[in-house]
């Protein structure tokens, strides 16, 4: 024995202030129970106060702290006393929970050794308190953070042969309660192949070197359901070498597999991105290219390291950019989470190239913007055989026009020629009736009849060859005013003109769905082209509906027409009524030829600098 040991042993024997220092200071609390006279207990200061007692109002009793302990872990330990009673080397050790005077409760270990008599017998038992409420708790808060984690808790011996696993664990293994896992088990749990293969590996490397792991490997649970887990490997050492293995289980399916399918979606769109037909392109929020791909390299003539020093305004045509950016802050202010408009780029070379773009926005989790992904098509030689096919459909107009002022004009004429002819033979006839007995002039008769009607005939089909060679069917009106007006949305919403569409949607009417089309589109462009700037402007849509016709009705406060000057020329071809640059006097004169083919009317009532309202009526039968 140490000296310093035989003088202490020495000292508590001779001076009872050395027993009190220690039992005062130690320990949480003291006690000896006389096992002779069970109800005999004394506990020291310290024990009472622990539990939030004045000492000096407790009495020395075993029911005294015996009544508040919870009555569970009360048979726990009376079962851990007795047993320790009938074998000193079963060692007295218990958690229990004690209800403090507050009413809060204290997680105290007790530790206890029986004193015996000559006989062995128990006399008297001899204990200390340690408060481990703190400990408690953190063990209780890292509990549940294990299981809100899905972390289990497992544990091999391979000189016992056992393995323990923790209720998490038994949880994702997806077992009973009562599951008893073996080395054999616990390993044939991992998915055969690699994963088996590597947990069998990792084992054997931390018992024979003492090799730590944290390993990610799948699993295969009773009921067959197959895991992602993380599993890690403490292994730990004892008398020179590694018979003991602990660690942890995690359920990270949900995670590996989100993973998995996030690197699979990264793959997918990169081959789509570098490999796409159309050219595409990621920009920051202020417009710098991050990342292009080949072909819009190709179609603009700019190399990606080269685009990388620009923006999308350094190449975009002027005319084209304050719309694109407005569409763009747009996007950013949440308005909006994509769009889409035709523009122009400047090529490298210095040409224009037109193209189709359309932009989407990526968002972080805070709802802000990462970057914009664009798509870019080109469409030059699209718009080049636009341009071509406007070019042609100018001039085919135009022979339209001559072959219709040509048919009216053969129409009329030869309707005068034979008309004078009838009214000859008439005069003839009513005054030398007696020629009409001869065949020849019967048969001239006959023959001016015949012309006449021809030309009534050839009249007709003229008109209806001129309307369309479609049929009039019954078309709902309002989806062509939502489409006319979403394609014409962002230029609304840069002039701060606001469109209501009040027509229902069982409305129909007679017409050509192309003809209608024209209709809508011009009457909503005249009212943001002649909208007033001294107001917020707006244009509404309504409907009228009687027995006969079906009334669209356009009304803005836009800047209104004079009536009293304008209206007999109002539908007039190249008439305009006010100084717009882009007025051609062109819209209101086809906008009316249409509706009058398609059998309708229009009508308008308009103010100066008030607003007007252009009534198109349809009827609601086809003859």
């Amino acid at each position: 024995m140490n000296y310093l040991q035989k003088e202490l042993y020495d000292l508590v024997k001779s001076d009872d202030t050395i027993f009190e220092f220690i039992q005062s200071n130690s320990l949480d609390g003291m006690w000896f129970w006389d096992l002779e006279n069970p109800e005999n207990e004394w506990m020291n200061e310290r024990f009472w106060e622990t539990l939030g007692y004045n000492p000096e109002n407790m009495p020395h009793k075993a029911s005294a702290r015996q009544n508040i302990i919870n009555q569970d872990d009360l048979k726990l330990a009376v079962a851990n006393f007795q047993k320790h009673l009938s074998d000193p080397n079963h060692p007295y050790d218990q958690v229990v929970r004690y209800t403090h005077k507050t009413g809060k409760i204290v997680w105290i270990r007790c530790k206890g050794l029986a004193i015996r008599n000559k006989k062995g017998e128990p006399i008297r038992m001899l204990g200390s308190h340690i408060e481990v409420t703190n400990l408690k708790e953190q063990e209780r808060f890292l509990h549940r953070c294990n299981q809100e984690a899905h972390i289990g808790f497992w544990e091999m011996d391979v000189t016992n042969k056992t393995v323990i696993w923790s209720g998490t664990t038994k949880t994702i293994h997806e077992v009973d309660e009562d599951y008893e896992p073996s080395l054999d088990t616990g390993i044939n749990f991992y998915k055969k192949g690699y994963s088996r293969d590597r947990i069998t590996e990792l084992v054997l490397l931390a018992l024979n070197d003492g090799k730590g792991f944290t390993e990610e490997l799948q699993i295969v649970t009773k009921l067959n359901h197959t895991k992602w887990v993380k599993v890690i490997g403490i292994p730990e050492k004892n008398n020179g070498s590694f018979q003991r293995i602990y660690g942890t289980i995690q359920d990270i399916d949900l995670l590996k597999t989100n993973q998995i399918k996030l690197k699979q979606s990264e793959q997918a769109f990169r081959g789509s991105f570098e490999n796409a037909a159309i050219g595409m392109a990621i920009l920051d929020k202020d417009g710098k290219w991050l990342k292009v791909n080949q072909t819009l390299c190709d179609i603009i003539g700019y190399t990606a390291l080269e685009l990388h020093k620009l923006s999308f305004q350094d190449i975009t045509h002027p005319d084209d950019l304050d719309l694109d950016l407005y569409l763009l802050k747009e996007i950013i202010t949440g308005k909006r989470d994509h769009y889409k408009m035709d523009k122009r780029y400047f090529h490298k070379d210095g040409h224009i190239v037109y193209i189709h773009l359309a932009v989407s926005v990526v968002r972080d989790i805070n709802d802000d913007v990462l970057h914009f992904v664009s798509q870019i098509v080109d469409i030059t030689l699209i718009k080049e055989q636009e341009i071509r096919m406007e070019k042609i459909i100018s001039i085919t107009k135009d022979q339209n026009e001559r072959l219709k002022n040509f048919a009216h004009i053969v129409s009329h004429n030869l309707r005068s020629h034979s008309g004078g002819i009838s009214a000859l033979l008439g005069i003839l006839k009513s005054e030398l009736p007696e020629l009409f007995n001869n065949e020849m002039v019967q048969l001239l008769e006959t023959s001016s009849q015949n012309l006449e009607e021809t030309i009534s005939d050839l009249s007709e089909i003229v008109q209806i060859n001129m309307l369309s060679k479609e049929t009039l069917t019954n078309i709902p009106i309002k989806p062509i005013i939502d489409q006319q007006i979403e394609s014409i949305l962002p230029l609304a919403e840069m002039n701060r003109v606001k469109i209501k569409n009040n027509i229902p949607d069982n409305l129909e009417v007679i017409g050509i769905k192309a003809y209608l089309d024209s209709i809508v589109l011009n009457f909503i462009t005249n009212a943001i082209k002649y909208r007033s700037k001294d107001r917020d402007s707006y244009l509404d849509i309504n409907y009228k509906k009687n027995t006969t016709s079906t009334s669209i009705e356009f009304t803005d406060n836009g800047l209104g027409i004079n009536l009293d000057l304008h209206k007999n020329k109002l539908f007039g071809m190249y008439k305009t009524f006010h100084r717009n640059e882009d007025s051609k006097g062109i819209g209101l004169f086809i906008t009316k030829n249409q509706v009058e083919a398609l059998g309708g009317k229009i009508e308008v009532e308009s103010t100066e600098n008030i607003g007007t309202t252009f009534k198109v009526n349809f009827r609601n039968e086809k003859n």
